[in-house]
């Protein structure tokens, strides 16, 4: 069986992060925050090449991964594409109100965040909200989204891989809010 990568998209302060280390915690899925890897970069490093690479190693002693991205751009999609080639790979999209993503950006702690400027956050969000891959998933996070809802979308994207791999052929997508 392959391993499973699942990635979570949305926008800059839709709460990728948060959700991702809430599904670590309680699932013990390893999750993999991608924002401090590019914050770490030389000079002239591929970003892109840096997370497939952090993403490799981990599946030496993992089965499952989840990692966050704004899942945007030519980069993000060769990554993706060859990411598809490895593993078992499953988008779930993170929804939140860009007036509220901008807001949570605004009064985080960006240690652990690439610094942008209030102008830069919208132009990236507008661009991450307007992307429209195959989801396998969507997590509403207005809320902020349960630790129930969040597992129940980790769940639903499980038995989606299940019945894949016992050779059920056309399992399609879902969304689960």
């Amino acid at each position: 069986m392959k391993k499973v990568l699942n990635i979570l998209i949305g926008p800059k302060g839709s709460g990728k992060t948060y959700i991702g280390s809430r599904i670590e915690q309680l699932t013990g899925i390893k999750f993999l925050r991608v924002e401090p890897l590019w914050l770490q970069l030389a000079e002239g490093e591929n970003g892109w090449q840096r997370v497939e690479n952090e993403i490799d190693e981990l599946f030496v002693q993992h089965n499952k991964v989840i990692i966050e991205s704004l899942g945007a751009g030519a980069g993000f999609n060769r990554m993706y594409a060859f990411l598809k080639d490895k593993y078992e790979v499953k988008l779930i999209k993170v929804e939140t109100d860009l007036v509220e993503c901008l807001r949570r950006v605004r009064s985080r702690d960006n240690a652990d965040h690439i610094s942008l400027s209030d102008e830069k956050v919208q132009e990236y969000n507008r661009i991450s909200a307007s992307v429209n891959h195959p989801w396998d998933a969507v997590i509403d996070n207005n809320g902020p989204a349960t630790d129930e809802e969040i597992l129940r979308v980790i769940a639903y994207v499980e038995c989606l891989v299940c019945r894949k791999h016992r050779g059920e052929v056309d399992v399609p997508g879902g969304v689960i809010y």
